[in-house]
């Protein structure tokens, strides 16, 4: 078995020399000990222990442009350059994706190669007012959506599914929500969220907002869509109560006395909002229908400053 690692990064280079290590412990003893770890850089600003050179490829990138982007980058350049691999493997520089879970993913992908196989994170570790507001984003996205995304980066593939995913549109954007949206076959296992291996987290609440965000800008012709239907029965609703207070108006003029002009003039305010609503929604969704033709596998070369092999 071929597999190889793919790994973000920027600057947490501590951690992920432990995290190699760890990994090394995990694999070299089974039949998945034949890997090569390939490192995207994300333009960091510390400098790469040579260590980490002699163990790894490394991609580096000539700007930061967060590990969404890095991920997809890396992808494209491994399913580009590299021709001696069975299985990809994707996964977190700082711990939380543990070492112990590679074996399960991996096992579970090679039961059914034509699968991607994700990590379901099923118990969490960070604060109670992190865990609400997560369950809140993922009820919102289940509203607005229709599915669930339980699931992170880490996640493992046949070289199959590789050839897919490069193709996919907004893979820079989100990537596990651009494999749920691209309707490509996955499963999930059950793994606990490891411990980060230095320091807290680097995403604030503000970067974690952005990267909920982005999973939502996946589906925003879906989302624009329904907002556009529930703008137009608004329309339709707000419509009829305001015919009927005409003639409520008209025929019983002492039942709304004095009110009628303030309800008509409001519900003519809602109708012209709700109008505005459905015109940007539709806007916006034909906007992404032509994106979608758009081709998402395009060069990557000008973002790559260049690409270290010491290993």
């Amino acid at each position: 078995m071929k597999l190889k690692i793919l790994i973000a990064v920027y600057n947490d280079w501590s951690s992920l020399n432990i995290l190699l290590s760890e990994i090394n412990k995990k694999l070299h003893l089974t039949v998945w000990k034949n890997y090569e770890v390939y490192i995207v850089n994300d333009a960091s600003t510390a400098e790469i222990p040579e260590k980490i050179k002699r163990k790894t490829k490394i991609i580096n990138l000539f700007n930061n442009i967060g590990s969404q982007g890095a991920i997809s980058i890396g992808v494209k350049y491994i399913q580009k350059n590299v021709d001696d691999m069975t299985h990809l493997l994707i996964m977190d520089s700082d711990g939380e994706d543990r070492p112990e879970d590679i074996t399960r993913l991996l096992d579970k992908c090679q039961t059914d190669e034509n699968k991607i196989v994700f990590a379901s994170r099923k118990k969490r570790k960070e604060s109670i007012l992190f865990r609400a507001l997560h369950f809140t984003y993922k009820k919102i996205f289940k509203i607005l959506i229709g599915m669930d995304l339980d699931f992170g980066n880490f996640s493992c593939m046949s070289k199959v599914n590789l050839k897919k995913i490069v193709n996919i549109n907004n893979l820079q954007n989100h990537y596990s929500a651009s494999i749920l949206r691209s309707k490509i076959p996955f499963s999930k296992i059950d793994c606990e969220k490891g411990f980060r291996i230095e320091g807290g987290s680097k995403l604030n609440f503000w970067k974690h907002f952005a990267h909920a965000l982005m999973s939502l800008s996946v589906f925003v012709d879906l989302i624009a869509i329904k907002f556009f239907f529930i703008s137009l029965v608004g329309i339709v609703l707000s419509i009829i109560f305001a015919v009927s207070i005409f003639l409520m108006k008209f025929y019983f003029p002492l039942m709304l006395l004095g009110l009628a002009s303030n309800i008509l003039l409001s519900l003519a305010i809602i109708i012209i909002v709700l109008f505005l609503i459905s015109l940007f929604s539709l806007i916006i969704f034909l906007n992404n229908k032509n994106q979608n033709y758009s081709p998402s596998n395009k060069s990557i070369d000008h973002l790559i400053e260049s690409v270290e092999d010491l290993s």
